[in-house]
């Protein structure tokens, strides 16, 4: 695959193994390189559907370990822990800001909230945790999701 089609954002969990987003014909896709980001290919089903999905789209990447991605954006999180075999899906109501990993298989994402409707207030910020790579989320006032 072409870099053209990839997502500025590149992330790689060792010197080889990177993952990124590629737009191919209105949707996104996970995309993995071996190679030192040589070579991509399509890892996993579409992410993103832009005209099913609309304003629900994934941008941000991360990694985990060599086998363990995830996107994130809006109210989505997507997460491989097998290297692009099996995906999770989850939606986590508002603005997902970012997602960090910790130790072992935990997630934690970061998800703003307008509190108030007209923008006057302050968003919050509250966090989810996921203690298994993605697959379940739970929310964590606990900080660092502990």
């Amino acid at each position: 695959m072409s870099s053209n089609y990839l997502f500025p954002d590149r992330v790689f969990a060792n010197s080889r193994v990177g993952f990124a987003l590629a737009n191919v014909e209105s949707a996104q896709y996970p995309a993995r390189s071996v190679d030192g980001g040589r070579s991509w290919h399509l890892d996993g089903p579409q992410v993103h559907v832009d005209a099913a999905d609309g304003p629900e789209g994934v941008g941000y990447v991360g990694v985990a370990g060599t086998r363990t991605f995830f996107a994130y954006g809006s109210s989505a999180v997507d997460v491989t822990t097998d290297g692009g075999r099996v995906w999770w899906e989850t939606f986590l109501g508002e603005l997902v800001v970012a997602v960090v990993p910790g130790p072992g298989t935990r997630l934690v994402a970061y998800v703003q909230e307008q509190l108030d409707p007209t923008g006057i207030t302050p968003a919050a910020t509250w966090q989810h945790v996921s203690r298994d790579g993605g697959r379940q989320w739970i929310y964590s006032s606990a900080l660092g999701g502990s």
